[in-house]
């Protein structure tokens, strides 16, 4: 039997060969992550599983030694943990299915309510060596950015998708808000969030909604409560990061202190070329009163004072919005983009994108052909 210490690393191998990358670094500080998560038995069963669902039939194949109950029981436990992803079928089929799961946007999302210090150090730690990268230099982002306020747009018709209020106006729903599981790690830092004292602000859409109430994570919200929590993120001065999607399941109310997605982009000297935006901010330097009111609202700290008025520097800033609302001059509003970018249509498309990236053409379709030969990818 391979020794605990091969498990975790074969593991951290499994999971640098997902789109989203799970690389290594030299301090091990991503083994250190796998050990708070999986036990060596769930390790060796993780390792087992593909990137895409199966059940636990199919999953049993490859772990003749576990009967076929046992290992549902397992990998049950393992969902509950946020170790891995655990869906059910569409109606009408009692199937559940399981697969691997990124760490983010995944695994470290799962330990909302659940989260540690010490994971959250060693979460910290491995965005500072290596992981911020992961989730910022793939061509196409798991989350995007979109104004807090869609009228803050004046000079081009706003996509549904990049009008937070039309999505949930127009939207079947539900929604839900759980607990943002970054403010949560920076509390038990003892780093408390400079925007917002609220919590419960991750804002959860359709069948993530359904599943995140089932589950106990989340409370449902009324269409009127959703539109409340849009409203709070603009006067607090929250960033919307919805999933890169046309119909998003998520929107992440986020600041600069606490998410990590944030504060991977703002490592680098040009975060607009790291966060997916149709819009930036534009200041008629004419009507500026020099107030640095927004100075102190710009997430990325692109707002800063040049020739006697406030200047944009375009490499960072992420067309947010959150400098518009507060302007008292109404000096600053966004605009759009010479080139909009339209979000893949939904989440399979999504990470589609992201493979085909990460893997090329050829080799992501040797990897889809080796899971429908039920091999694991």
């Amino acid at each position: 039997m391979a020794s605990q210490g091969d498990v975790y690393r074969r593991l951290q191998q499994h999971l640098d060969a997902l789109p989203v990358a799970y690389p290594a670094t030299a301090s091990g500080v991503e083994i250190r992550i796998l050990k708070r998560l999986f036990t060596p038995e769930e390790a060796e069963v993780a390792l087992a599983l593909n990137a895409l669902p199966e059940t636990a039939e199919t999953i049993q194949r490859r772990l003749p030694a576990r009967s076929v109950d046992v290992l549902e029981r397992m990998l049950d436990q393992m969902v509950r943990k946020g170790a891995i992803f655990g869906v059910h079928g569409p109606a009408g089929r009692a199937a559940k299915r399981y697969s691997r799961a990124p760490l983010a946007i995944g695994m470290y999302e799962a330990q909302v309510d659940r989260l540690t210090k010490e994971l959250q150090q060693d979460f910290d730690q491995y965005l500072r060596e290596g992981f911020a990268a992961s989730l910022v230099r793939p061509k196409t982002k798991q989350m995007r950015t979109i104004p807090v306020n869609a009228r803050f747009v004046p000079d081009r018709e706003v996509g549904r998708y990049d009008d937070a209020r039309r999505l949930v106006e127009e939207g079947a729903g539900p929604w839900a808000a759980r607990n943002c599981v970054c403010r949560q790690g920076k509390d038990l830092l003892g780093e408390r969030c400079k925007q917002t004292d609220s919590r419960r602000v991750c804002l959860m859409i359709g069948p993530a909604a359904r599943s995140s109430v089932a589950s106990g994570d989340a409370e449902p919200m009324s269409r009127q409560q959703t539109l409340a929590l849009l409203d709070q993120a603009e006067r607090e001065g929250m960033v919307l990061q919805p999933s890169n999607a046309q119909d998003p399941v998520f929107i992440c109310f986020c600041c600069g202190c606490c998410c990590g997605v944030l504060q991977a982009a703002r490592q680098f000297p040009k975060p607009a070329e790291y966060l997916h935006s149709n819009y930036q901010a534009a200041v008629d330097a004419g009507q500026c009163s020099e107030c640095g009111t927004c100075h102190d609202r710009c997430p990325m700290e692109a707002l800063g004072f040049a020739d006697g008025a406030t200047a944009v520097d375009l490499d960072r800033c992420i067309g947010c919005g959150l400098c518009v609302p507060t302007c008292p001059s109404e000096a600053v509003r966004l605009r759009a983009r010479q080139r909009e970018t339209v979000p893949p249509r939904d989440l399979k498309a999504l990470y589609g994108r992201i493979a085909v990236e990460r893997f090329g053409l050829l080799g992501t379709a040797m990897r889809l052909g080796k899971a429908l030969l039920g091999r694991p990818i």
